[in-house]
């Protein structure tokens, strides 16, 4: 006789009220619940998703968390938390595409926002260049490195590879300060001031570099840190505005 576990019931019975109306009427451990389905087929995932909204405090937290953390979870195996981290992950990817998609990166705020979604959800420092063409469309995002919850290091031929292999006329820089100020610190003055240098030997104009807080955001351009190219230039005159004083899409610090 073959075995039927008294959760599937419950189990169809929530796939099809999403199939049917989605998630809005979801309660947070519900959608939870849900997704663990596709992990652990013969659990009981509705105390599961209990305990990590209460060991986590929300919804956002759980994805946000630490794959090594939400292992730590009677329960939630390395499937699970894979399972977990994907879905925050794929968010990000989906509206960082739509940004991209939508304008350019012509003011200071405009970069805020996007460097906010790059670091959504992220736990430690991580240094991403925006290549963007003469009217500041992004062409090419890549992340130069990861580091640990306080720094990641950063070298200015690291930025000058990725510049001369895409061809880019324009790049903006963008870190993270997870869980701190967005205030620069003496290496984040040099390296920019360094990486602006460079770019000037190739002719390749630095619009800004970003920093991105727990709650707040600093551009480097908009307080006159960044040495001009060339006078005059186009990147000077275009790239304007200031950043958001309240939280950015996401945390950081280095």
């Amino acid at each position: 006789m073959i075995g039927i576990s008294i959760h599937d019931g419950h189990r169809e019975r929530l796939k099809n009220r999403f199939l049917k109306h989605g998630l809005d009427s979801f309660e947070e451990h519900e959608a939870l619940e849900l997704l663990l389905f596709y992990a652990l087929p013969r659990r009981d995932t509705n105390a599961l998703a209990h305990e990590l909204l209460a060991r986590f405090g929300s919804l956002r937290n759980v994805f946000d968390a630490d794959p090594a953390d939400l292992s730590r979870i009677s329960g939630i195996g390395e499937s699970a938390a894979a399972l977990i981290k994907l879905q925050s992950e794929l968010a990000r990817k989906y509206w960082l595409k739509d940004r991209e998609a939508q304008s350019a990166l012509s003011s200071v705020r405009a970069a805020v926002d996007y460097a906010g979604l790059l670091f959504r959800g992220k736990t430690k420092e991580e240094f991403y260049i925006v290549c963007l063409d003469s009217r500041f469309r992004i062409r090419h995002t890549e992340l130069l490195a990861r580091g640990s919850a306080t720094e990641v290091p950063v070298y200015v031929r690291q930025i000058m590879e990725v510049v001369v292999r895409t061809g880019a006329e324009t790049i903006l820089l963008a870190h993270n300060h997870p869980g701190g100020s967005a205030q620069p610190s003496q290496k984040d003055i040099a390296l920019t001031r360094q990486a602006a240098l460079a770019m000037d030997t190739v002719s390749v104009s630095l619009l800004d570099h970003i920093i991105i807080g727990e709650k707040n955001a600093f551009s480097f351009s908009e307080k006159a840190s960044v040495p001009k190219s060339a006078p005059g230039s186009p990147c000077e005159a275009e790239y304007s505005g200031s950043p958001r004083r309240e939280p950015p899409p996401d945390k950081a610090d280095e």
